[in-house]
């Protein structure tokens, strides 16, 4: 894709809001992601206010099975409501896959604030999971895979990040994340386990995840599978605050 396509594929979300009469607020990052994505068809996930309720509209009339797949999300819903829509589109991605190698890929798109254009996430292999279900319990279950690995749990609350049971200032995260890997070198690959409120907002989950994609290069592997928990349905999480 030309740069000149980025700036009609961003002026298009403000033509189909428009048009709709809806507003899309894409989330932005000072991280430069993927700026070249061709061939592609769109799916757009709107936020509506309904009394006291938040409520997602999906729009994914347009959708072509033989293109890349760009979800353009509002930045406010909260990502009990976006994952799993997104988790169906990855399903739905993955039983066409099987059946025609197409080679086509899923990509979330956000406002990239030093270029000033879109970029985007590639997300084509991760498995969302929900609910009661932490990367703990799936490493328990998986102990031959993951023993290979030094493996760290992340888990993003509201109003604090932790690393492995380490409650870790916001502001300070990332640098305190680095400190811990070099620290804890041991001759393993250091594997990162991504651990979300449902209650975050795509904001914040899309600011995560390009950071931690900055950083990754040779320092780690961020596991395909990620979780999205409702911190009231696990006692004693430690992962709400």
């Amino acid at each position: 894709m030309k740069l000149t396509q980025l700036y009609i594929l961003l002026f298009s979300i403000i033509i189909l809001a428009g048009c709709q009469k809806k507003e899309i607020h894409i989330p932005a990052t000072d991280i430069v992601g993927i700026q070249e994505v061709p061939n592609f068809s769109e799916v757009w996930m709107f936020m509506k206010i309904n009394e006291k309720d938040t409520i997602l509209q999906l729009n994914d009339k347009n959708l072509i099975g033989s293109t890349n797949w760009i979800f353009n999300i509002d930045k406010h819903l909260k990502l009990e409501k976006v994952m799993p829509k997104i988790q169906y589109f990855q399903e739905k991605r993955l039983k066409k896959s099987m059946h025609n190698t197409d080679g086509f890929s899923n990509y979330l798109s956000y406002s990239d604030t030093i270029s000033k254009i879109l970029s985007f996430v590639d997300i084509s292999h991760i498995q969302f999971h929900f609910d009661t279900i932490q990367s703990k319990k799936i490493i328990l279950k998986n102990l031959d895979y993951y023993k290979n690995y030094n493996n760290f749990h992340l888990s993003f609350g509201l109003n604090t990040y932790y690393l492995n049971e380490n409650k870790i200032d916001k502001v300070e995260f990332f640098d305190t994340l680095m400190e811990f890997i070099n620290f804890t070198e041991n001759g393993q690959k250091t594997l990162l386990h991504l651990n979300f409120n449902q209650n975050l907002t795509y904001q914040e989950y899309l600011n995560i995840k390009t950071h931690l994609l900055l950083l990754q290069k040779e320092q780690f592997i961020i596991d395909k599978n990620e979780y999205i928990f409702d911190a009231d349905k696990i006692p004693e999480c430690g992962c709400d605050s």
